[in-house]
C-alpha cells in the first residue's frame, strides 16, 4: 500500500542468490496463511501515500489464541481493492470477515467498508508525511450499527527508521447505533530500512474504549511484536509487498499470542 522509498532507502529491483529465494518462501507463506486462516482488519498500519493509476489487490489477517476459552480462537479474513485516482486520493473496497473470540462464535462477513485516503504532500515534503483517513463501514449483520471512522495518518522517517502512526476515532451510525460516543484506537509500526528484500521492524495496536470513558486497563486491548517486511519488484506486470509476525497481549482482555499478515499486490496502469 505504501509508496514507493525515496532514494536513500535502496530497492533491490531484482532478487538474486539465497535473498530472492528466501524473500519467495515467505511471500509464498504469507499468501498461504491469508487463505488458509481467516484475518482481522485492524491488524494494519495504514500508509499516508496516494499513487496516481495504481491498483492494489491486498488481503489481511490475523489469528489469535489466548488459551482461555473466552479469548480463544479469534479471527478475521480481509480481502480489498484500491485504487490511485491521483496523488491526492487513493480510494477502496473492503470485505470483512470475522470471528470474535470464544467458544460458539463463527466466521461471518460481518462489514463491507469504503475506505479513502486523503494525502497532503509528496514524500518527504514536510517533516512528516500527513494523510487523513476517512471510512464508512456498512453492516452486514442484522440489528448491528455502521461505522464512520476517521482520523490522521503520520509517517515521520529519523535515521534508518521509518515511523507510521494511525489516530482513529470510530462512531456508530444509523438505527442501531448505541450511546453516541466516539471510540478511540491506534496502530503503530516501525521499520528499519536496511535496503534489503527482508527488513525488521515492530507493530503495535489498541484500542482503549470510548472518549472520556477508557475501559479499566485490565479490559482494553493492546498489543506488540515484531514483524518482517518484504517487497519483489517486477513480479509479472506488478509488485508484491508483504509483512506479517507475531502480536503479544499486554492485558487480560487480549488474545495472549495474534498472527498477523499482511499482503498486497500493486499494479500500475
Amino acid at each position: 500500500m505504501t509508496s514507493p522509498p525515496r532514494a536513500r532507502h535502496p530497492a533491490n529491483k531484482r532478487m538474486h542468490g539465497g535473498r530472492g529465494r528466501l524473500a519467495c518462501v515467505m511471500a509464498a507463506s504469507l499468501l498461504a496463511a491469508a487463505f488458509a486462516v481467516p484475518a482481522r482488519a485492524d491488524f494494519k498500519v495504514k500508509q499516508p501515500d496516494a499513487e496516481p493509476g495504481e491498483v492494489e489487490l491486498e488481503t489481511v489477517g490475523s489469528y489469535g489464541q489466548s488459551g482461555r476459552a473466552e479469548h480463544d480462537n479469534e479471527q478475521s479474513f480481509v480481502h480489498e481493492i484500491e485504487y490511485g485516482f491521483n496523488n491526492f486520493w487513493r480510494s477502496g473496497l473492503e470485505f470483512e470477515t470475522g470471528r470474535a473470540p470464544g467458544p460458539g462464535n463463527h466466521l461471518k462477513l460481518d462489514q463491507i467498508t469504503w475506505e479513502n485516503w486523503l494525502v497532503f504532500g509528496e514524500r518527504g515534503q514536510y517533516w512528516l508525511d500527513p494523510a487523513l483517513f476517512v471510512e464508512y463501514g456498512h453492516t452486514t449483520i442484522a440489528q448491528t450499527p455502521d461505522e464512520i471512522t476517521f482520523g490522521p495518518l503520520l509517517r515521520k522517517e529519523v535515521g534508518p527508521t521509518i515511523n507510521t502512526v494511525n489516530l482513529f476515532l470510530t462512531k456508530e451510525v444509523g438505527q442501531f447505533a448505541g450511546t453516541g460516543r466516539m471510540s478511540f484506537s491506534y496502530a503503530w509500526e516501525t521499520r528499519i530500512a536496511t535496503g534489503g528484500i527482508i527488513e525488521p521492524g515492530v507493530q503495535a495496536y489498541g484500542a482503549p474504549g470510548p472518549i472520556g470513558h477508557f475501559a479499566p486497563i485490565s479490559e482494553q486491548d493492546h498489543r506488540i511484536g515484531p514483524q518482517v517486511f518484504g517487497v519483489i519488484h517486477e513480479l509479472g506486470p506488478g509488485t508484491l509487498k508483504f509483512n506479517g509476525g507475531f502480536l503479544f497481549g499486554l492485558t487480560p482482555s487480549t488474545s495472549r499470542h495474534t498472527l498477523r499478515w499482511q499482503a498486497e499486490y500493486e499494479i500500475h496502469f
